[in-house]
Formats: structure tokens, sequence, C-alpha cells
């Protein structure tokens, strides 16, 4: 792997830091696929399927986060097991596209 390649995908890493940061979610989403292009040898398309699953997985951790710190551990702990379900499914589709 030459030193282009590092810098894109340290690129792509840092470009989707800063799309979350800045609530960018097209921009997030389009940066994740494009390293998880270059990371795992996949099309952008199958790249997209898997980050999609994992950005869902993210919303429903924030969402448990918030409710484990209110106290509200019941609930927390529906949303921490939707996380880890769509987790399953973000490995899933990597898993099928990489091998």
């Amino acid at each position: 792997m030459g030193n282009e390649r590092y810098k894109e995908l340290a690129s792509h890493e840092i470009g989707w830091w800063k799309a979350h940061h800045r609530k960018d979610k097209s921009k997030l989403i389009d940066e994740m696929s494009k390293l998880y292009q270059l990371q795992f040898s996949i099309t952008y398309e199958q790249a997209r399927e898997a980050v999609l699953k994992r950005v869902d997985a993210t919303k429903e951790h924030d969402i448990a986060e918030r409710l484990e710190d209110g106290g509200n551990q019941r609930e927390a702990d529906v949303h921490w097991e939707n996380a880890e379900c769509l987790l399953l499914e973000h490995f899933k589709i990597l898993d099928k596209h990489i091998l």
C-alpha cells in the first residue's frame, strides 16, 4: 500500500469526523462509504449499505446513552439491543462483500 493510499484513507477518516462534528449526515455517509470502499476493496454501493447500518446503530447508541444517563435503564437497554442488532447487520454486510 502506497503513501497516497494512506493519505486518501486518512482524508476520508477525518472527513467523516468533520461531517459528524458539523452534523452533516449526508457528507458523513459519503466519507465513511469512501473510506470503507478503500479499506475493504468493495464497491461504493456495498460500502454505503454497511455504513447506513452503522449510522442507524449510532443513533440507537445516542438514545440509549441519554436514557441511561437519565436513569431509565429499561428503555436504554432496548436501544442498546437495537444498536447491537444493527451492528450485527453491518458486519454481516461487510463479511458478505469482503470474503
